[in-house]
C-alpha cells in the first residue's frame, strides 16, 4: 500500500517543518522506507529558509557609508573652520 506524500510546495513553512521531522524520526528509528521523503523535505525546507534568509538580506541591505579618511579624525576639512 502506497501513500500519496503531499509536495513540499503546498505546504506551510510549519507544516513542511513538520513532516521533516516526523519522516526524519521515522528514519532514524530503523524505516528504510522513510529514509527518501525526509531527505526530500529537509532539502526543500532548507532551500525555503536560504531564500527566505537572502530576501531578507537584501530587503535590509542599504548602500554602505562611504567611509571617512583615517586622517579626517585631526585634520578636520578646511571648511568647518573657515569663519566670514
Amino acid at each position: 500500500m502506497t501513500q500519496q506524500l503531499p509536495h513540499p510546495d503546498d505546504l506551510s513553512d510549519a507544516e513542511l517543518a513538520e513532516h521533516a521531522h516526523a519522516w526524519r524520526r521515522l528514519a532514524l528509528r530503523g524505516d528504510r522506507n522513510a529514509r527518501a521523503p525526509a531527505h526530500a523535505y529537509e532539502t526543500a525546507l532548507r532551500e525555503r529558509v536560504r531564500a527566505s534568509m537572502a530576501a531578507e538580506l537584501m530587503a535590509t541591505a542599504a548602500a554602505p557609508e562611504p567611509k571617512r579618511p583615517w586622517w579626517r579624525r585631526w585634520w578636520p576639512s578646511m571648511s568647518e573652520h573657515v569663519t566670514s
